[in-house]
């Protein structure tokens, strides 16, 4: 009587101690969607929130490491992105997407920072790196804070997105977002004003004109970059969307009404660009544009309000 009653403790024992690491194991793991899309804007939730570096889905696991493994403010750090199917294979059929094989934007929480990375940038792409599904970029942050670092990839010509973040520690601290629905700025040398609908609200698409001006005169000699007249970066203030999409030239917006352009349009354009969105929700957006001139990549910012 004495031996069954020690037996059954046992049990319990070891089926309790079987529940909780069941238990740990739901609490550290951390999985949120790589979505495929087609030719419409890349528009994704961010999901959770963890700083998880593994993110895994059912068409994809991306892994990040980083070199070091604490990011801190003005150390340099390399990002190293693995991307596996869902049997843990190196992903297969990775192709180059607007000129490049993997499209890494960063931008900080208070939207004082943006980069627009490529495996290219920082050396040639390898068939081993391309075999392996391994490619690296090299950034400095320059705040403490948290980053945005959205990813972007095409598979046998479906394009993936997902967007992690990074936290970062030293100083200085990013500041509070701060608010300006200015619709024109100045950026450099270059006047840009953009034109949006007096009311935007979500779920509707709406276009966005811009117009670029330099030293007083209308810029109609603009250059592709990265296969398009402009490409859009666009956050919402609470980093809970990130959408991609690319601008086009007036004339030939009605071929590709939404999200990516597929072909190089021709030199000599401008001075307006337009873009074509979809907000999804509520809320405050950051818009970073890049337009390309003269050899020179052009970063914008502009802040809207979608009701």
């Amino acid at each position: 009587m004495h031996t069954t009653t020690i037996e059954i403790f046992k049990w319990r024992f070891y089926t309790a101690i079987i529940f909780c690491v069941l238990i740990g194991l739901s609490l550290f793991s951390f999985r949120g969607p790589v979505l495929a899309g087609t030719d419409a804007p890349h528009i994704h939730d961010t999901g959770d929130r963890h700083n998880a570096h593994s993110l895994q889905t059912t068409d994809a696991v991306i892994d990040l490491a980083t070199t070091p493994e604490h990011i801190s403010a003005h150390t340099p750090a390399t990002l190293r992105f693995s991307l596996k199917d869902r049997d843990g294979k190196p992903l297969s059929g990775i192709t180059v997407s607007h000129d490049r094989i993997l499209h890494v934007i960063v931008v900080s929480e208070d939207f004082t920072v943006f980069a627009h990375l490529h495996p290219e940038d920082f050396g040639a792409v390898t068939p081993e790196m391309i075999q392996k599904a391994q490619f690296s970029v090299n950034y400095s942050f320059p705040k403490a804070g948290r980053y945005l670092v959205a990813l972007d990839f095409a598979v046998r010509d479906l394009h993936f997105s997902k967007q992690l973040f990074i936290d970062g520690t030293g100083e200085p601290n990013m500041g509070e977002v701060k608010t300006d629905f200015s619709q024109k700025k100045t950026f450099g040398a270059y006047a840009v004003t953009i034109r949006t609908p007096e009311h935007i609200a979500a779920g509707q698409l709406i276009t966005l004109t811009y117009s670029i001006e330099k030293n007083g005169m209308p810029v109609s000699d603009l250059e592709p970059y990265l296969a398009a007249p402009m490409h859009l970066a666009i956050i919402a203030a609470d980093f809970s969307t990130f959408i991609h999409a690319h601008g086009e030239i007036p004339s030939s917006s009605s071929a590709h009404p939404e999200g990516h352009v597929h072909r190089t349009p021709l030199k000599g354009f401008g001075p307006v660009i337009e873009a074509n969105i979809t907000f999804p929700v509520k809320g405050m957006y950051q818009i970073f544009s890049e337009i390309k001139h003269q050899g020179k990549v052009i970063v914008t910012s502009f802040m809207v309000r979608v009701e």
